[in-house]
This record gives C-alpha cells, structure tokens and sequence, in this order.
C-alpha cells in the first residue's frame, strides 16, 4: 500500500521545464517501482499458479498494469510512450481492498456519473440548439 502511494507521489511531481536531476530521480523510480510490481505479479503467479491467480479480478488488473508498465518503459527507448504512465495511477484504485472509505467513495461516484452524464448530454444538446 505504501509503495502505491510512494509511486503515485513520485509520478504526480513530474511538471514542465523540470531539473535534469529531477527527471532522473523520476526515471529511476519509474523503473524501480515497475520492477517491484513486476516481481510482486511474479511471485503471486508462482504461488498461486496462473488459474489461481486469474481467479482473483484484482490480480487482473494488476497485470494489465504492470504490462502496460514493462511495456511503456520498454517502449520510451524508441520514442515517447508517456502516455501510458496515465494508466499507472489506475493502480491507486488497488487501495480499495483496504480503505472502505474510499470504497464508498467510489461507490458513490459511480452512481452520480449517470446523473451527470444526462446532464452533460441535455446541455451538449441547448448549446447545439441555439
């Protein structure tokens, strides 16, 4: 959990016309981070052998994450997949195991995205109209 949240801080810090230095500290955590949950993914795959592991649609989603990971740091050697690191920060909603408040949270979140979405679309069709 801690890590999750180290390495959410660490991607969050990242701005425009940063410090050299700054963005190699990043690189470095990028990696390291990436490793751990690599080897985290490995270990659960080992132990729980791959049926038992897909059992679980939590570890699904962590394998997505850790793919998409592996896949955009090996991919920033060619050019920019930065934008894949978006899709790291999903790996905060892992947190809802343990926090029920955010599980309420997001719970509720959810519902209103209806209501909103309808009301999104009633002022996407006013503006339209006139």
């Amino acid at each position: 959990m801690t890590s999750i949240l180290i390495n959410t801080l660490s991607m969050g810090i990242e701005y425009h016309q940063q410090p050299v230095e700054l963005t190699d500290i990043l690189e470095i955590s990028n990696i390291v981070f990436t490793c751990m949950f690599l080897l985290e993914m490995l270990f659960k795959l080992l132990a729980f052998g791959l049926f038992g592991y897909i059992k679980n649609p939590y570890n699904i989603f962590d394998s997505i994450i850790v793919i998409i990971s592996v896949w955009e740091i090996v991919g920033q050697a060619d050019g920019g997949l930065s934008v894949l690191r978006t899709f790291r920060l999903l790996r905060v909603l892992k947190l809802v195991r343990f926090l029920p408040a955010l599980r309420r949270q997001l719970v509720v979140l959810m519902k209103t995205m209806d209501n909103v979405a309808t009301f999104c679309t009633l002022l996407m069709l006013f503006i339209f109209t006139f």
